[in-house]
């Protein structure tokens, strides 16, 4: 209960709820070309992770989404690479990375952002994969040998 409202007083306070929930609007706002915070992933991240520590559930997924557009599109900015592009590839790799889940990832961005840049999801999932080894948001889920 304590850290419940020690969680709600920050989402109030920062940016009145940008963080709260599962945040689709964050990964609206990265495709949209709205505006991102260059700290928007960070503090999704620690949110997310505070809230799921603390004993709430749910909403692992579309965080990891959310996360992963937003720092897509800070990346964007100082690669000179395009944002929409590098919103997917960090939605795709954030995701497989946290999910240890290497073709689904692929197909999912391939599904959603089109089955041409499945290289560029390829390249970066593996790079998510090696980065995350056999961890998993996921403490069930297992490898098979």
């Amino acid at each position: 209960f304590i850290f419940g409202m020690f969680l709600s007083v920050c989402f109030i306070f920062l940016h009145h709820g940008r963080y709260s929930g599962l945040r689709e609007s964050l990964v609206e706002a990265a495709f949209m070309g709205e505006k991102i915070y260059i700290y928007d992933w960070i503090l999704k991240m620690l949110l997310t992770i505070a809230t799921l520590s603390v004993g709430y559930q749910g909403g692992e997924v579309t965080p990891l989404f959310s996360i992963g557009a937003t720092l897509g599109t800070v990346i964007a900015g100082f690669m000179g690479v395009p944002v929409k592009l590098c919103a997917a590839l960090g939605y795709v790799g954030v995701f497989g990375g946290a999910t240890n889940t290497f073709f689904a990832s692929i197909l999912i961005g391939g599904e959603i952002f089109g089955f041409e840049y499945i290289p560029q999801f390829f390249i970066v999932c593996v790079v998510s994969h090696i980065v995350s080894g056999s961890k998993s948001i996921y403490a069930v889920q297992r490898k098979l040998s």
